[in-house]
């Protein structure tokens, strides 16, 4: 039997069925970035970030349609001098026929493929709920000392986590929202949680919290949002293959930048 073929449309309608690109917030630009709507696809290869090093992944395995989660065209550009960084990589994209979507703050609030959701799911959480539109809340198995929390994090993200709060604090219900929503503490404090994990914590946020005797961890920005591209990647070739499409959907698995841990000897 004959497979049918896929195009940048297709793929676009049903991201925007899981998460419409509608609900973004204002100051985002989800959306097609590069490419043609009509491009035909067989292969896509998912990434949080557009780097040359994940184009090139793209160009190397055939992807015709690279999916990242921040969008590579943020603010407005000014020139086209290829010597700069998004200019570059874009005229790289388009050099080897490679289309762009980025799903940033609509994908942040689907319960099923927002990376919240996906941390959640590693670290074990039950009852899993959203409040508002980006914190998702859910219960520990056990309770565990903010201190215990920290190292489980650390441990399941691959990354050291910082911990600011009292580390004997009992945290039972845990808030989640990946990469930088550390304005959330309030909202999840009113919900009920004991804690919130996100990718950054901004200075003010912490020294308020701290003050409330809430919790507050950072897992890094990449760490608490890099899990969610392996349940997108699962949704998007599950809905390839029950429609018969033929594609064939990657995961990259290129980090923007090493994070040093411990500085060495001078």
């Amino acid at each position: 039997m004959s497979l049918k073929q896929i195009t940048v449309e297709t793929i676009f309608n049903w991201l925007n069925e899981v998460a419409p690109f509608e609900t973004q917030e204002e100051f985002d630009n989800a959306g097609l970035q590069v490419g043609l709507m009509a491009a035909s696809v067989s292969k896509v290869l998912l990434a949080l970030d557009v780097t040359e090093a994940v184009v090139m992944d793209a160009v190397h395995i055939g992807a015709e349609l690279i999916i990242a989660h921040h969008p590579l065209i943020f603010m407005p550009l000014r020139d086209m001098q290829l010597d700069k960084h998004v200019p570059g990589l874009l005229a790289l994209m388009i050099k080897h026929n490679i289309n762009l979507i980025a799903v940033h703050t609509n994908i942040d609030q689907s319960m099923d493929y927002s990376a919240s959701a996906a941390v959640a799911g590693l670290l074990g959480l039950r009852g899993l709920r959203k409040q508002g539109n980006y914190l998702f809340i859910g219960e520990l198995p056990e309770a565990l000392s903010a201190l215990e929390l920290q190292i489980l994090t650390a441990s399941t993200l691959h990354v050291p986590a910082r911990l600011y709060g009292d580390p004997q604090q009992r945290i039972h219900t845990l808030a989640i929202a990946g990469g930088a929503y550390s304005e959330g503490f309030e909202e999840a404090l009113a919900s009920g949680a004991d804690a919130l994990l996100t990718g950054e914590v901004k200075h003010h946020h912490a020294v308020e919290a701290a003050a409330r005797g809430f919790v507050l961890l950072d897992g890094g920005h990449y760490a608490t949002e890099q899990p969610m591209m392996q349940p997108l990647a699962l949704g998007l070739q599950s809905m390839a293959d029950t429609v018969k499409y033929n594609l064939q959907v990657y995961v990259s698995r290129d980090a923007p930048y090493s994070l040093q841990t411990t500085c060495g000897e001078v």
